[in-house]
Order: structure tokens, then C-alpha cells, then sequence
């Protein structure tokens, strides 16, 4: 617990540092400088610490805020920004600290105010993340079932779970991406292992599959394969891999759209030759959210086809096989398009090393599940 406590902290005071700054560029080394820390005390951690799943979790969040910090735009992530983005990854960890519900629901709580603080439509997001909060608070209090009821209700409502996604898709578009990453990493930990809660997750994972998977925006597209991934995470909880596949595609996007604008798949674009670490981080990512075989993923989903309930293994089957189609579609529409020189710029050192640890932990924890805990 002390050596969780201390990444938080690392986490809260990089954030500080990071926001007390002026220009945008030193902001985001020192970010970089300061997850990388953070990342690095969470590995040392976890031999030491007393709930070695957690500690797993936490390593996990950290080295998603390693991607934060690494591919935030400049332009779209200024140190205020940037510090609102770090502090939620702190957070998340925070989450990992002490597994007491009513803590829970108090850095729920602290974290949707961050997340609202740094969103452009404040008033969707409150209109849907105040009950959320409340729920939780709630379901904190209350006996079980009930209780938990409340809390997968408030849970669903961070989850972007049909019908209550509305808000979801206009989040991602109008919200620095690195705020909206940070803020969905602790949604495993908080909803409850109930039935119910792995119903509505399967129900949830299967309409995001399908929504993303017809969208011409790119945008678009991750945000509803977020939102299947969040299904997932309500029906098998806490899952490091995912955590860090989900930030990964979202800040890869993220740094593509900053480079070339609005991403369109109505036609194919970019080329795969001028910006192969792009599209390496874009598609290893993706597969590796979606479940490929020999990728974490995979060994999470294989686990989750074991649940007594048939709805819930055919709607994730569904799903993950939907998502994989449109990671493919993704890819294909986004770095298969004819060899022009644009003066796109391919990932730049600090983002490229960012992704190349973050895809080599992937990989390993996929071919040697016992070296990452993954």
C-alpha cells in the first residue's frame, strides 16, 4: 500500500509541476520525465507489495500515462491540460491504494470533477456525470443488492453503456484525448462482480462493437471501440492489458489526427510507408484491444467465454470479433492510401520509445503471461 501510495504521489506532483509551466513543449518532457518515474517505482513495487494484483493494475495505469504524456498534441493538450490528464492517472492509481467502497466513491467523485473541469461541453457532461457520482456515492452506503445496483448504474454511466452513451461520442471529439483516457482507466475497479453487471457489460461491448464498426469518422470509431471496451471491463472488471491497449489506440489517434486532421475511412489515406511507427502503434494497439491471439487480450476474452451465462459469451464473441474488423477497417482506411508527400510526420523519438515499451509489455504479456501478471 505505501509503495502504491508513493506512485500516487509522484503522479500529483508531476501534474503540479507540469501545470505550474509556461511553455508547452517543457511541459510535456517533464510530464514524460515524471511518468516515466511513476512507471518506473510501480515495476519496483510490485514484488514487495502485499496485493500484487493491484500493484499489477497500477504498473498498468502507469505506463498508460506514459502514453499520455508521450503523444498528447502540444497544440491541444497545453500544461494546464496536460496536468488535468496526469492528476486523473494519479487517481486511477489512487483506486488501487485502498479497495473500500466508500473511498471508491469518493475518488469516483474526484475524478469526474477533474474530467468536467477539462471538458469544452460541461454542461452534457454534468448532466450525466453528476447521477453518475451520486449513484455511487450511494451504492456505497447502502446494503447489498441495492447497493450494488447503484454503483453498476453510476458505473454505466462512465461506461457510455447503451442508452446511456449519448454523451460519450461528443465527449471524445470535443475533449483533449489525454483527459478522456485517464478518465476511463478505473471502471474496472469499480463496478461490481454481478450478473447483472456482466450482462449489461456483454449488452454494452456488443452495441459499441457495432456502432464503431459502421462509422466513417476515425474519431468516431475509437470512441465507440472505447465504449465496447468498457462493456468488457463491467463484465471481467479490472484488466490491465486493456487499459493500456484502450490508452494507446485513443492518444495514436489522437497524435495521427494532430498531424493530418479530421480522420476520414471513407477512403483510404496516409501512406504506410512515410509513417510506419504510426501505423505499427495503430494497429498493434488495436489487436491487442480487440484480443488477438498471442496478445493479452486474447487470454482475458478466453477467460471471460467461461461465464455460466450464454448471452454473455456470445455477445462478447460478437464483439470482440466486430472490434477486430474495425481496427482492421482502421488501419486500412487510415495508412493504406496512395504514396503522396504530405510532410506527415511519423512518431517522433520520445513518442515512438513511449510506444515501443508499451507494445513490447503487450507483447510479452500475451506470449509469457507469468513475466507481466497480464
Amino acid at each position: 500500500m505505501i509503495a502504491s501510495a508513493a506512485v500516487v504521489v509522484v503522479w500529483l506532483v508531476t501534474a503540479l509541476a507540469v501545470g505550474a509551466r509556461v511553455d508547452a513543449r517543457a511541459a510535456r518532457r517533464g510530464a514524460v520525465i515524471g511518468a516515466a518515474a511513476a512507471f518506473s517505482l510501480s515495476l519496483a513495487a510490485i514484488p514487495v507489495s502485499s496485493g500484487t494484483a493491484t500493484a499489477v493494475v497500477c504498473s498498468a495505469f502507469c505506463l498508460a500515462g506514459l502514453l499520455v504524456a508521450a503523444l498528447s498534441p502540444v497544440a491541444s493538450h497545453p500544461p494546464r491540460v496536460l496536468a488535468r490528464a496526469l492528476a486523473l492517472v494519479g487517481l486511477a492509481c489512487a483506486f488501487t491504494v485502498v479497495r473500500v467502497e466508500v473511498v471508491d466513491a469518493a475518488l469516483w467523485a474526484v475524478t469526474a470533477a477533474v474530467a468536467w473541469s477539462g471538458a469544452r461541453d460541461r454542461r452534457l457532461f454534468a448532466v450525466y456525470h453528476v447521477p453518475s457520482v451520486l449513484l455511487v456515492l450511494a451504492g456505497s452506503v447502502v446494503p447489498s443488492p441495492a447497493g450494488d445496483v447503484l454503483v453498476l448504474l453510476g458505473v454505466a454511466v462512465r461506461a457510455a453503456a447503451v442508452p446511456l452513451h449519448s454523451w460519450f461520442p461528443r465527449f471524445v471529439a470535443r475533449t483533449p484525448t489525454g483527459v478522456v483516457a485517464a478518465f476511463l482507466l478505473p471502471l474496472g475497479l469499480v463496478a461490481p462482480a454481478t450478473p447483472l453487471a456482466a450482462a449489461v457489460g456483454a449488452g454494452a461491448a456488443l452495441v459499441g462493437a457495432v456502432f464503431a464498426v459502421v462509422q466513417t469518422d476515425g474519431t468516431r470509431a475509437v470512441a465507440f471501440l472505447l465504449a465496447s471496451a468498457n462493456g468488457v471491463a463491467l463484465v471481467g472488471g479490472a484488466r490491465p492489458a486493456a487499459a493500456v491497449a484502450a490508452t494507446g489506440l485513443a492518444m495514436t489517434a489522437a497524435a495521427l489526427a494532430a498531424r493530418r486532421g479530421p480522420l476520414s475511412l471513407t477512403a483510404p489515406a496516409g501512406d504506410l510507408a512515410r509513417t510506419p511507427r504510426l501505423a505499427v502503434a495503430y494497429l498493434g494497439f488495436g489487436l491487442a484491444l480487440a484480443g488477438f491471439p498471442l496478445l493479452p487480450g486474447f487470454a482475458d476474452v478466453h477467460h471471460l467465454l467461461a461465464h455460466p451465462a450464454g448471452f454473455v459469451v456470445a455477445a462478447l464473441v460478437v464483439a470482440v470479433a466486430v472490434d477486430g474488423v474495425t481496427v482492421l477497417r482502421g488501419f486500412l482506411g487510415l495508412f493504406a492510401g496512395r504514396p503522396e508527400d504530405t510532410g506527415e510526420r511519423d512518431l517522433t523519438p520520445v513518442e515512438h520509445g513511449a510506444v515501443a515499451v508499451a507494445l513490447v509489455l503487450l507483447a510479452l504479456g500475451g506470449l509469457a503471461p507469468g513475466l507481466t501478471g497480464w
